[in-house]
C-alpha cells in the first residue's frame, strides 16, 4: 500500500509514505442535491458500465476516499483502481479498452460538488523485460474542498498557474507535470494533509534524495473499512500519514479524528446493507448519504 498515486509511487520507491487531512482540518461540507436525473445518473449507460461504476464507488467509499464522499474533508483521492497500460514496444489494445470502460464508469460518478475521472500520470515506467508501461488511477474529488486547499495555498499554486477558480482536472494536472519538490509538496495539499506533514514529507524527501536514506517516521491511521495487512501481521487502515519520529499527537490530529469518527461511524452501518458489489446499492447509499446532508440545509 502506497499513500501517493502509482506514478509517484515509482518515483517513491516507497520511502516517503504520507497521507492525512489539512492542518487547519476543513469542517466538511454539504452541497445542495442537483435534479435527482444528475446526481448518480447512470440509467442511460451500459448495464456493464453501470455495475463498474458501482463497484468503484463502493471501493472508494471503503477506502479513504470515504472522507471525500463525505463531505470533502479530505479534497481529493486517488489511488483507486490502478491500472497498467503496456505503450512500448507495442500497445496493449486490450488494457486500452479497459482503460476506456473505466473511463466511461468513472465519469458516471457525478453529483454536486462530487466528481470523478482517470489520471494517467505523465511519467512512464520500464519493466525487466524492457517494455515500458503507463499508470492510470481513478480520481475523485469535491470541487469545495479542492478550491479551498488552493486558495489556502494560494502562494504556492500561484506558482503552478492555478487560482482557485480552476477545475479539478487541471489543478492535478499542473501538480502532475511539476518539478519533483513542488509536485510533493501539491499532492500533499490536494491530498489534505496536514501542514506540518506536507512540509515534513518534502523535506524528508529532498534529504532522503541527498543521503539515500530513509528519514524515520511514525505513522497517524485515520478508519477505514478497507485494511490490508501489513508484514507483521497487523491490520491496517488506508487513510494514513506521516510524521516525524516521536512527535506527540497534535490539535491537527486530534481535530480530524474527530471530524473522522462521525462519517465513519454514519458510513459503517450503511457499508453493512451492501450485500451485492455492482448490483446499484454503493449508488443508492450515496444518492441517500447526499439527499439527507441536502435536507438538512
Amino acid at each position: 500500500m502506497s499513500c501517493f498515486p502509482s506514478g509517484l509511487r515509482a518515483a517513491l520507491a516507497a520511502a516517503l509514505v504520507l497521507q492525512g487531512c489539512s492542518a487547519q482540518t476543513p469542517r466538511p461540507t454539504t452541497s445542495p442535491l442537483p435534479a435527482a436525473n444528475a446526481c448518480l445518473a447512470v440509467d442511460h449507460a451500459e448495464p456493464a458500465v453501470r455495475a463498474l461504476a458501482d463497484s468503484v464507488l463502493l471501493e472508494l467509499g471503503d477506502r479513504e476516499a470515504l472522507y471525500t464522499l463525505g463531505g470533502g474533508l479530505k479534497p481529493l483521492s486517488s489511488d483507486v483502481r490502478d491500472l497498467s497500460v503496456r505503450i512500448a514496444p507495442t500497445v496493449d489494445t486490450l488494457a486500452l479498452q479497459r482503460l476506456e470502460r473505466l473511463r466511461e464508469a468513472t465519469a458516471l460518478l457525478r453529483c454536486g460538488e462530487i466528481g470523478a475521472f482517470v489520471q494517467v500520470f505523465t511519467a512512464t515506467q520500464r519493466l525487466r523485460d524492457s517494455s515500458e508501461v503507463r499508470q492510470a488511477s481513478v480520481v475523485l474529488y469535491h470541487r469545495g474542498a479542492v478550491r479551498r486547499a488552493v486558495t489556502r495555498h494560494a502562494a504556492f499554486f500561484a506558482t503552478l498557474g492555478i487560482t482557485p477558480s480552476a477545475d479539478p482536472r487541471d489543478v492535478l494536472a499542473a501538480v502532475e507535470n511539476a518539478p519533483r519538490a513542488p509536485r510533493w509538496r501539491g499532492y500533499g495539499y490536494l491530498f489534505g494533509y496536514p501542514d506540518d506533514a506536507v512540509d515534513f514529507f518534502v523535506q524528508a524527501g529532498e534529504e532522503g534524495d541527498r543521503t539515500g536514506a530513509l528519514v524515520p517516521r511514525d505513522f497517524v491511521r485515520i478508519p477505514t473499512v478497507h485494511r490490508f495487512t501489513a508484514s507483521d501481521g497487523s491490520s491496517l487502515s488506508t487513510f494514513v500519514y506521516a510524521v516525524p519520529k516521536g512527535a506527540p499527537r497534535s490539535e491537527a490530529d486530534r481535530r480530524l479524528f474527530a471530524a473522522a469518527d462521525s462519517i465513519y461511524a454514519r458510513y459503517v452501518p450503511l457499508r453493512a446493507r451492501i450485500t451485492q458489489p455492482g448490483a446499484g446499492q454503493a449508488l443508492q447509499l450515496w444518492r441517500g448519504w447526499w439527499s439527507a446532508d441536502s435536507s438538512r440545509e
